[in-house]
């Protein structure tokens, strides 16, 4: 059994575990019950009470532990562990609370006290903020010339300039961005566009709780914290020049400035945020921009449609399309079944490229992507 299959068996189905003394003797007996506060594993914790220490008071009891005739080993390094916890930030922590479960013997007090800090510590957890780095050594600088940790947009309204009219982007096929992988190969649940009388940004793709979520190209990772409606979400800035965004996720596997390869893991799936249920929302942008992911990605075969993608400034952001695309600009008169015959095409072919149906309504000027 893997180790994240390990942890998805005691945190997502919350089994509370009843375990003796500090966890060193074998499970004896298993109840089922709901966790409602927090995830707790059986009733023992580390140490009554804990949480209410400062951190001084900590490290003098630990130290008089060292003191005694048979000091308790096993107390103490767990005491060094939360000791150092609270130094963490939210991701860290949970990291810890990951890595203690592929231990031969699990700590469950420790994991208790640990998921109890992140209870009674939630607001100062979720507002940690790293630094703001302005540098350029980071993936497509000529493009962005700014790094921010803290924000997944941080870009604003005025953020394009004059150069930015039309831009071609080699997606893959380059050294440093040599391919494409799905996040997630699953169903598609939701779209990009307007849904509820709000803009879907990006498209939510089906996953279980602790499925594995990989970036879909090589860069370096910009963002990697709990975020508002977000929840634990990841941007990685790309080579290639467009930032992809990973959102509601259950555990975020990297961290701000480390470099992933297409493919690699980034975070477990999930449902933080503002989410109704387990989903990755997945988003591609330029410069903060969002990019409809399918009109550059062939869903059903899960791999991109051309190698390069063709940005075209527009008065709200810019359209995305891949090269060799044929346009045609609707004049008086014109309907779909008429321009898809003049074309040789489908009413089907064309509603999907350019996502719309068969009932939406053509505008003089109005351009439909043909091929």
């Amino acid at each position: 059994m893997t180790s994240y299959t390990k942890i998805g068996t005691f945190l997502f189905l919350f089994t509370v575990l009843h375990i003796t003394a500090l966890g060193n003797t074998p499970i004896t007996e298993v109840k089922r019950d709901t966790a409602i506060a927090q995830v707790v594993y059986g009733s023992d914790f580390l140490f009554d009470g804990m949480d209410s220490l400062s951190t001084k008071e900590l490290y003098q009891y630990k130290d008089s532990l060292t003191y005694l005739n048979s000091p308790p080993k096993e107390l103490i390094n767990q005491l060094h562990i939360y000791l150092k916890i609270r130094t963490m930030d939210f991701n860290q922590i949970y990291a810890t609370i990951d890595s203690l479960f592929e231990l031969n013997t699990i700590p469950y007090p420790l994991i208790n006290e640990l998921n109890r800090y992140i209870a009674n510590h939630q607001e100062t957890l979720n507002n940690f903020e790293t630094e703001i780095i302005d540098t350029s050594q980071y993936p497509a600088d000529h493009y962005y010339h700014s790094w921010n940790t803290i924000t997944p947009n941080p870009y604003g309204a005025n953020y394009l300039t004059t150069p930015d009219s039309v831009i071609e982007l080699q997606l893959i096929g380059t050294p440093r961005s040599p391919e494409f992988v799905m996040p997630v190969v699953d169903k598609l649940t939701s779209k990009y566009g307007w849904r509820s009388g709000r803009m879907h940004k990006g498209i939510d793709i089906d996953l279980q709780v602790w499925d594995t979520v990989v970036t879909a190209f090589s860069g370096m990772v910009r963002v990697a914290r709990n975020y508002k409606g977000y929840g634990r979400v990841v941007v990685v800035r790309h080579f290639n020049g467009l930032e992809t965004l990973y959102a509601h996720l259950h555990r975020i596997k990297v961290q701000p400035g480390q470099m992933v390869q297409a493919g690699e893991l980034i975070g477990l799936g999930g449902s933080s945020g503002h989410s109704t249920g387990s989903h990755l929302h997945w988003e591609i942008r330029f410069k903060g921009h969002p990019i409809n992911p399918l009109n550059l990605v062939d869903y059903q075969n899960h791999k991109l449609t051309h190698s390069t993608l063709v940005l075209r400034k527009t008065k709200h952001g810019f359209a995305g399309y891949p090269k060799g695309s044929i346009f045609y600009v609707v004049q008086n008169g014109d309907y779909l079944y008429k321009i898809a015959s003049d074309y040789g095409t489908t009413v089907n072919k064309l509603c999907k490229l350019n996502d719309i149906n068969r009932n939406s309504r053509l505008s003089v000027g109005q351009k439909l992507r043909i091929i």
